[in-house]
């Protein structure tokens, strides 16, 4: 192979490097320009469905494990703060949580934990399954 020849393969080439680039590009403003439509589409949805939100009841379900441990179920409403207002409460109620686990949709939240008592004792489940919903209704 000449100086030549290897001149024109390498053109050859990044012209067909450009011709890729174009049409990858094209390709990606296309994908943009549906997922911008699905997503005015998707905004239009969510701002007529605002008035028409489902009101989710809250769930608390509060049972002893063992000795000091106790296990929280609590379905709520997806609200700003909700959850962490909760943490709190369980921790002022003398529990430090282990194996939290949340999980959200479009409205609700779900929160599951083991809790144990910090300093001995552990309350009725009844009376701290009371105090949660307390909690939640007053958020």
């Amino acid at each position: 192979m000449n100086k030549a020849t290897i001149i024109t393969d390498a053109i050859a080439y990044i012209e067909e490097l450009r011709n890729s680039v174009e049409e990858l590009t094209d390709q990606i403003l296309q994908m943009e320009a549906t997922d911008e439509d699905k997503n005015a589409k998707f905004e239009d949805i969510n701002i007529n469905d605002d008035d028409h939100q489902m009101k989710i009841a809250p769930e608390v379900e509060v049972n002893h494990i063992c000795g000091t441990k106790i296990w929280i179920k609590i379905i709520v409403q997806k609200k700003r703060g909700r959850l962490t207002k909760l943490m709190e409460a369980i921790s002022v109620l003398g529990f430090h949580l282990t194996d939290i686990s949340i999980t959200t949709s479009q409205e609700a939240i779900l929160f599951t934990s083991s809790a144990e008592g910090v300093h001995g004792g552990v309350q009725d489940a009844d009376q701290i399954k009371k105090f949660l919903l307390e909690i939640i209704r007053s958020i």
